[in-house]
C-alpha cells in the first residue's frame, strides 16, 4: 500500500478532488465519493506507469503542498492504494 495526499475543494455540486504528486483530477457527489474516486484514479494511474515499465513518482511531503498559496483554501487528506505489481511479460 502507498499513501497520497489527496486535496479536496467543495464544488457547487460535491467535490473536487487533486492528486497533486500524479497531476490528478476528479470528482464525486460528496467527499467520501470523491475519494473513492481519487482512489480508482491513483490505480489506474499507477497501472499505466507499471504497463509503461516505468516507476510513479514518490510522494511529495505534505509541507511542500502546504506552502503552495493555490492549495491554501483546500481540505488536505491521505488515501491508501494498493500498489500493481510489475506483470511479468
Amino acid at each position: 500500500m502507498k499513501r497520497y495526499l489527496i486535496m479536496l475543494e467543495p464544488l457547487d455540486v460535491g467535490f473536487g478532488v487533486q492528486v497533486p504528486d500524479l497531476a490528478i483530477s476528479t470528482h464525486g457527489p460528496d467527499v467520501e465519493a470523491a475519494k473513492r474516486a481519487a482512489v480508482e484514479a491513483i490505480r489506474v494511474n499507477l497501472e499505466a506507469y507499471v504497463d509503461a515499465g516505468r516507476e510513479a513518482p514518490d510522494p511529495q511531503p505534505v509541507v511542500s503542498h502546504l506552502a503552495n498559496p493555490e492549495f491554501r483554501e483546500l481540505l488536505f487528506a491521505y488515501v491508501e492504494v494498493a500498489v500493481p505489481e510489475r506483470i511479468a511479460a
